[in-house]
This record gives structure tokens, C-alpha cells and sequence, in this order.
């Protein structure tokens, strides 16, 4: 039986600077709000939503949405999901389409859309040299986590100290989605990159092992409200395995 095609919406998509990615799997009570917000947040960003087939439909709501907000788009993947590869595949399509920034963001409001400006102004400091990653970060002073159960405040504390002192990426906060990032730092690298949540790290990883610079803005970071979580315990898990392969694989330059 041959592959099922992916959906997307138009091909033509108007020029720009900055490009939002969201994966969502199952956001269907979230990415209505989610539009709104990102597409309000500033008049230049353009929104990608990376869906993974959502049975709930989320898929659907936001293709249906691309007709009227030029600066949406949508690609709906079939036969295959992964946080990672779908962040992977938006990350792709920015560069693509030529833009220079791509920002990445959950798709349950834990991250505030009014925080997209401050983490693209930190890309460019008045006198200062330009980044390569800039981090939302909850682990800097003035940032926090609103909502989250104890355990995993612990796992985002055990992640960030590995991350930072095993595989030696100077950052507190390795494992925030929420991040703006320069497409022509990212782009044409070797490295296979992983499909799971540890991509978040491996990213960081390899933009320090070739020089770039990363930057950390404190944010809030709000549990989510409606729908579940998909960083259950059991993906945490998994990828603390992942974030030990890297960790050898930064110790032996492998």
C-alpha cells in the first residue's frame, strides 16, 4: 500500500523574516487560542502548525483557519509522529522558504505568545554580538514555572545540570521548547538528529560545538489548562536515555 499523503495548506506563502513552528498532536482545545495569539503577538511573524494527525481533529481547525490569516499555514503529517521530527520538518521548511529566524513554541499556551518580541530582540543586542539560539528560559532570574507537579520540576532540574555540566553546554534551561533560532546556524549540520524530546538538547549541543552563541530571556511557564500532557513520565525517561548517548557522545567526540 503506498505512503498517505501529508496534507498542507497553500504553497504560496507571502515573504518574511521570522517563522513560528508548533507541533501539536491532540490540541484541538488549544490552537485556536494559539493562532490568535502568536499572529497578534507582532505583524511580521508567520505561524507554521506542524500537526502529527490529530484524532481530536486539531489538524483540521487549523487548516480551516489558513483561508482567512495569510500568515498561517499548516502541514499535517501522515504516517509518522514525533515531537522532534515534527519540529525537525518546521525547522526545514523555514529554511526552505528563506527565513532567517524560526522560533519554537508549545501548542498548549504554556508559553506566551506576548514573549515572542522580547526572545527576537535578544537575536540582535543593541552593541552586542547577534545569537544563534536564543532560550526562554525558567532557570534564569526572573523566570518561573507556574502549575507543574514536583517531579517534574525535578527531571527539568536534573536535565538542565546534566546538560550542563556532563555534555557542556553552558545553558540552565536545555530543555525549553520555547527558543528562537538563526536557520543558517542550523541548516547544512551533519548530525542526525533525534526524534524525541532530547532533540531540544542535541540542538543546543551542536550549536555550541560549532561556536554559535546562546542566549537565555526569562519567561513564566504556565502548565497547561486544557488537555494532557504528552511529556508524561515514561517519555522523560526515555529521553534521559537519549540525553546519555549524547552525553558520551560530547565526552568521546564521537
Amino acid at each position: 500500500m503506498p505512503p498517505v499523503a501529508d496534507i498542507t495548506s497553500s504553497a504560496a506563502w507571502p515573504s518574511g523574516r521570522v517563522l513560528v513552528v508548533a507541533a501539536t498532536y491532540e490540541e484541538r482545545a488549544n490552537v485556536d487560542q494559539l493562532i490568535d495569539g502568536v499572529l497578534a503577538a507582532a505583524p511580521d511573524p508567520q505561524l507554521l502548525i506542524v500537526d502529527d494527525d490529530s484524532p481530536d481533529g486539531t489538524g483540521v481547525v487549523a487548516l480551516d483557519r489558513t483561508a482567512r490569516e495569510p500568515r498561517l499555514h499548516v502541514l499535517v503529517r501522515r504516517g509518522r509522529r514525533g515531537l522532534g521530527g515534527a519540529i525537525l520538518e518546521g525547522f526545514m521548511l523555514a529554511a526552505r522558504h528563506g527565513f532567517e529566524i524560526v522560533v519554537n513554541m508549545d501548542a498548549d499556551l504554556s508559553h506566551a505568545p506576548e514573549d515572542i518580541p522580547r526572545l527576537l530582540a535578544a537575536m540582535h543586542p543593541a552593541g552586542g554580538r547577534p545569537a544563534d539560539v536564543v532560550l526562554g528560559s525558567r532557570r534564569v532570574p526572573g523566570g518561573r514555572v507556574v502549575g507543574w507537579p514536583a517531579w517534574r520540576h525535578v527531571v527539568s532540574r536534573l536535565v538542565g545540570w546534566f546538560t550542563r555540566w556532563v555534555v557542556g553546554v553552558p545553558v540552565r534551561d536545555a530543555s525549553s521548547g520555547f527558543r528562537a533560532v538563526r536557520v543558517a546556524s542550523f541548516t547544512g549540520r551533519p548530525h542526525a538528529f533525534a526524534t524525541g524530546y532530547t532533540f531540544l538538547e542535541e540542538m543546543l549541543w551542536t550549536t555550541h560545538q560549532a561556536g554559535g552563541r546562546i542566549v537565555e530571556v526569562p519567561i513564566t511557564f504556565t502548565n497547561r489548562e486544557r488537555g494532557s500532557s504528552k511529556a508524561g513520565l515514561r517519555e522523560s525517561l526515555t529521553g534521559g536515555w537519549a540525553l546519555l548517548r549524547l552525553a558520551v557522545t560530547a565526552r568521546l567526540g564521537l
